[in-house]
């Protein structure tokens, strides 16, 4: 790394990108904290020199707290900084501290705004949110067919809350016609990535046969699935089903357990 250091103290914005990105990544590899501080060091230089990649990169830094204390502020500062320069994650990052009024005065027209550039930009977190914002109308009435056009075009990029949020609409004929099986389509895909209310979703479908054949076996499935990611209505199912046996066979000590994850998960007991 010491040829990417000499360039770095030389003033060459792409060796401190670089030079921060192998600290920030060995403080993780050789869970070595103090590394951060270093990271960020490198990326405030190539911040300050005007490189999108280290201001986001930075703001990500302050945001999370890691190798300084968090700031908002800063985060915002940095993230703006970056956003104005058309970087996509930036820009939704940006809408997202403008959505929770986290850094910045809470703002849902400006949030729709980076949320919009940040997904007319490809970013599949940034049209994911922006189909958020249209289908609950934060920024105004809701509006379905937005909604699913931008969760469409996340959740072909393999975002799974898009792809969750798509199935929801199919199931509900929200801004598109209602299609159980493409209901099914989407809740799988997205539960195959690992989303816990995904697989909630396919467990009821198939538990109630639409878009499916109904099949109490797969949905017992995939009810566990979801409670095993801790979603709490994967978790109310998932025991439902195993203090009736339906799919599965009956198992009182297992609802039992569940029954107290549930608990510990509302009320925060352990």
């Amino acid at each position: 790394m010491w040829q990417w250091e000499k360039q770095a103290f030389q003033g060459d914005v792409q060796a401190q990108r670089e030079v921060g990105d192998q600290y920030f990544f060995a403080a993780y590899e050789e869970e070595k904290e103090e590394l951060l501080q270093l990271s960020l060091y490198w990326y405030g230089m190539g911040a300050r020199a005007g490189d999108a990649r280290c201001q986001y990169d930075l703001a990500y830094q302050y945001e999370h707290g890691l190798g300084t204390e968090p700031d908002i502020r800063k985060a915002a500062y940095w993230y703006a900084r970056a956003a104005v320069q058309e970087l996509p994650e930036a820009e939704n990052n940006l809408g997202h501290l403008y959505e929770t009024g986290c850094g910045v005065v809470q703002n849902y027209e400006l949030a729709v705004y980076w949320y919009g550039r940040s997904a007319r930009h490809g970013d599949a977190d940034g049209q994911c949110n922006l189909a958020i914002m249209y289908q609950f109308g934060y920024a105004g009435t809701a509006d379905y067919k937005k909604a699913a056009m931008w969760y469409t075009q996340a959740a072909e990029q393999d975002n799974v809350i898009a792809q969750n949020n798509l199935g929801y609409l199919y199931e509900t004929g929200k801004g598109v016609s209602r299609d159980y099986t493409e209901a099914a389509y989407w809740y799988r895909l997205a539960a195959e990535g690992g989303d816990g209310p995904a697989a909630n979703n396919l467990g009821q479908l198939y538990e109630q046969g639409f878009g499916v054949e109904k099949d109490p076996e797969k949905a017992a499935v995939w009810f566990s699935r979801s409670a095993r990611t801790g979603y709490t209505e994967g978790i109310r199912n998932y025991i439902r089903i195993l203090e009736t046996g339906t799919g599965l066979p009956m198992d009182k000590e297992a609802a039992a357990y569940w029954r107290r994850q549930l608990d510990e998960q509302i009320n925060g007991k352990g």
